[in-house]
């Protein structure tokens, strides 16, 4: 079957070359002026169709399609066999290896473009020694294709091309040259025809001058020779001002040097003064530091000892009227109960009076009981006194050789009365780290390197197809982000406010199914590893918890944070398998594989600008561990959220594509713009019919806009919004609110 098509194909060209061989020869009876050139034509493709000659241009129905379309554009003119030889020409410089010439498909085109239909060639624009000067034969058809837009365009191109290949020799350059001559269709342009010759002249001279050629007559050499002496006299003049300055600087050397050495000696006399003033100043504390400790231990002693004795002296007072009461008491009771025995009534009577005063003695015997416990305490008080006093009085001696020694910590101190005297004197406060520990996770199999990644990844679309079909919907960047978290290479995510970068997060962690926690901006250091307290336990922070037993750490609006905190996130940032970090508690933690970092803000790191003005730049060293991944606003799931609506969603689409068209005319970017957010605001008020039209459209598109920025919005969107559609009725309800709004704040 190959081989039948592949006859009939020949058969067809055949009779194509027989068809054109007979209009030749019809032209050649009706012109003889055309004699020689038609005749050399024919019996070329005589020889082709015989045989014995292979065509110029490759393959034949190349050729012979040039020749038809030269003669039918010509009109069968006198030129058109001078045209066929340029495109045979053309056709030379090209495909030097014929159809088996590098880049062949890409050639043919630049051929179709000079030589076919609508051709330069047949425009009058092609000079094949002009031709031959460009190596890259793309560049002579860029040329070609300025000229020819051009008023005047063969007029032009016939003065170009003379001096083009008169220049050619100065700029060896293709690019050079093609910049050059373009240059030169400009300022011929911009002169008119009657100063080409003068323009292109004054080109010539200055690119001769550039490659050191200079037509300087005997005046202006005199004048060169003259400036030149000037020149050797001012330099003669400036080699003695330099000699002079030299003597000057040396002079300073030497009497910068001899302050130097003053300075130094001076700087060490004053040193060594200081030093003496400070040892004199150190031994002064010293003693003062001594005199003061014993002043105080020997006032606490004296304040002791009065305030025991007053102590002791109103115990004594106390317990001995407690005696006196107890031993009237007792006394009373003993008489009481010798005479029951006299009658049952007086008994009763006196057993009850008794019992009365045994109920005395007994709260008389609790008092007592509750003094000796308070007499406990106060002996317990003053050796706990006569401990401190004794501790003082050891700091104060030792003062001036632990001013710069630090103790280690050690356990911390416990109640004086549930600890003996000699344990009141531990330091109060202990570096102890009080957490319980929770049994450690495996790792994810999504997020374990052992497994291949793709099966991995298959398993996690999986996941996301299953949601889709429950109708949750997901943004077009979520498999690029996906991607890198489990590649673990730390991505941050760019995009304006309100486009599901959060959103977007958390449905990740939900997929890989581990604990995702947003830790927000980092403004200190301790936001990333917690802190030691005053009690020196250690304060863990969520980033520990995250980085000890596997998750995600989202660092939202990264970009608004402290940038000098923030590089403490390269110490985490890494993805090897043996990192580790030695947290403030003292703990050496081993990063767990399930631990990743997402990161995301609303500019690319490089600082604020018109809309986020508090924004500061991230440090490089962050930027350069993490991937940058912009997050725009999609469309897609507009449309999803919006399914009902549909002319809202239109309206809002016109919007975006208004405030983005503000950005670039103004050079700023546009404020109030339309987010993924407000779609799900604009739904829920039409789905409860909490707010109507007129009011979604004052609080969401119209409100905070100036005025002139209104009035641009309404004159794009106009012109997106066609007419008729549901959108436009929308458009109608903006620009009524917008046009209301620009009033009042114009003061109309």
């Amino acid at each position: 079957m190959a081989d039948n098509n592949k006859s009939i194909g020949k058969v067809a060209l055949n009779r194509k070359l027989s068809k054109v061989l007979d209009e030749l020869r019809d032209d050649l009876a009706k012109r003889p002026s055309l004699t020689e050139a038609l005749q050399a034509l024919i019996q070329n493709l005589e020889k082709i169709k015989a045989g014995k000659q292979e065509p110029v241009i490759q393959p034949l129905g190349l050729y012979l399609e040039v020749i038809e379309t030269i003669r039918e554009e010509t009109k069968g003119a006198d030129i058109y066999p001078a045209l066929i030889h340029n495109a045979e020409v053309i056709y030379d410089n090209l495909f030097l290896f014929g159809e088996n010439t590098p880049d062949f498909d890409k050639k043919y085109e630049i051929f179709k473009q000079l030589a076919g239909q609508n051709g330069i060639l047949l425009k009058g624009f092609f000079d094949p020694y002009l031709f031959a000067t460009f190596a890259d034969k793309m560049q002579y058809l860029t040329l070609i294709q300025v000229v020819s837009r051009q008023q005047y365009a063969l007029n032009l191109f016939t003065v170009l091309r003379s001096h083009a290949m008169e220049v050619r020799q100065f700029l060896a350059d293709d690019d050079a040259y093609l910049g050059y001559l373009l240059n030169a269709v400009r300022l011929m342009v911009m002169a008119g025809p009657d100063s080409y010759l003068n323009v292109l002249q004054g080109e010539l001279s200055r690119v001769q001058r550039s490659n050191g050629m200079y037509d300087i007559d005997p005046v202006r050499l005199a004048q060169v020779e003259k400036n030149v002496q000037r020149a050797a006299m001012a330099v003669e003049s400036g080699k003695n001002v330099l000699d002079a300055l030299e003597r000057k600087n040396q002079e300073m050397e030497r009497i910068a040097q001899e302050v130097e050495e003053r300075a130094k000696e001076t700087a060490k006399n004053a040193e060594a003064l200081l030093a003496n003033r400070v040892k004199a100043a150190g031994e002064e504390m010293d003693a003062i530091l001594q005199e003061y400790g014993e002043s105080q231990k020997r006032s606490m002693q004296l304040e002791k000892e009065i305030f025991l004795k007053e102590v002791f002296a109103d115990a004594e007072t106390e317990m001995n009227k407690y005696r006196s009461m107890a031993k009237t008491l007792s006394s009373t009771t003993a008489a009481e109960i010798a005479s029951l025995g006299k009658n049952a009534d007086e008994m009763i009577g006196r057993i009850r009076s008794a019992a009365d005063a045994n109920g005395k003695l007994l709260d008389l015997s609790k008092r007592t009981q509750k003094d000796q416990e308070l007499l406990a305490k106060i002996e317990r008080l003053s050796l706990l006194n006569d401990t401190v006093l004794e501790r003082m009085g050891t700091i104060a001696a030792e003062a001036p050789q632990t001013v710069e020694k630090k103790e280690a910590p050690v356990a911390a101190a416990q109640p004086a009365a549930a600890q003996p005297a000699e344990a009141v004197a531990a330091p109060f406060y202990t570096s102890v780290r009080k957490r319980e520990e929770r049994p450690m996770p495996g790792v994810n199999p999504l997020l374990d390197r052992n497994v291949p990644f793709k099966k991995r990844f298959e398993i996690a679309m999986k996941e996301k197809e299953r949601r889709m079909k429950q109708g949750e919907l997901f943004h077009s960047m979520f498999d690029d982000v996906l991607t890198a978290v489990m590649e673990e290479v730390n991505p941050y995510l760019i995009g304006p406010s309100g486009c599901g970068k959060t959103y977007m997060t958390r449905q990740i962690g939900e997929i890989l199914n581990v604990e995702l926690f947003d830790i927000g901006y980092i403004n200190e250091e301790y936001d990333i590893l917690g802190y030691v307290t005053a009690m020196g336990e250690y304060s863990e922070s969520n980033f520990y918890r995250l980085y000890k037993y596997g998750g995600i750490a989202f660092c939202d609006e990264l970009d608004n944070g402290n940038s000098k905190a923030t590089v403490k996130l390269n110490s985490f940032l890494s993805n090897s398998v043996k990192a580790g970090y030695c947290f403030p508690g003292g703990e050496y933690v081993q990063k767990h594989p399930n631990f990743r970092v997402i990161a995301a803000g609303n500019t690319d790191g490089s600082g604020a600008d018109m809309n986020y003005s508090t924004r500061e730049k991230i440090e490089e060293s962050v930027q350069q561990r993490m991937i940058p991944i912009y997050v725009g606003y999609d469309n897609r799931v507009e449309a999803e959220i919006l399914k009902d609506y549909p002319e809202w969603f239109e309206f809002a689409c016109a919007f975006r594509m208004a405030t983005d068209q503000w950005e670039m005319a103004c050079g700023i970017p546009a404020q109030g713009i339309f987010t993924t957010r407000d779609s799900y605001r604009v739904k829920n008020y039409l789905d409860n019919g909490s707010f109507t039209p007129e009011k979604i459209m004052q609080y969401e598109f119209v409100q905070t806009k100036e005025p002139e920025y209104l009035g641009f919005l309404k004159e794009n969107i106009g012109k997106i919004v066609k007419k008729g559609s549901g959108a436009f009725g929308v458009y109608q309800l903006f620009a009524k609110v917008a046009d209301n709004a620009r009033k009042s704040r114009k003061g109309v």
